[in-house]
């Protein structure tokens, strides 16, 4: 009787377990995508840290840095996973926190 129990057990949960499997593929493929907010031409920004470090859209840092003071016109206002960036130039991202918005 053991036996049986047990083997019942364990084809209910493999059976269970694969259908998991086929599911999660599924959804871990789905990519996040947040909508970009258009800063108007006549707002600049201005770096209030030393150096800011510049990042592309995946959120990795690149090898430049904006330094202190440094005065630019944001294109538009977008979030990379999770944090708020001002995009500067071509694939190149400032934090909001390290900037000032003048208008």
């Amino acid at each position: 009787m053991k036996l049986i129990q047990k083997s019942l057990l364990f084809a209910s949960l493999l059976s269970a377990g694969a259908s998991v499997t086929t599911i999660i593929p599924a959804v871990s493929n789905v990519a996040v995508v947040q909508a970009a907010t258009k800063c108007s031409s006549s707002s600049k920004i201005k770096v209030k840290v030393a150096k800011a470090q510049l990042y592309n859209e995946k959120g990795k840092k690149l090898s430049r840095c904006l330094t202190k003071g440094k005065t630019c016109t944001p294109k538009e206002k977008t979030s990379i996973k999770g944090q708020k960036y001002y995009k500067v130039g071509k694939d190149e991202f400032v934090k909001v926190n390290d900037v000032s918005l003048e208008k």
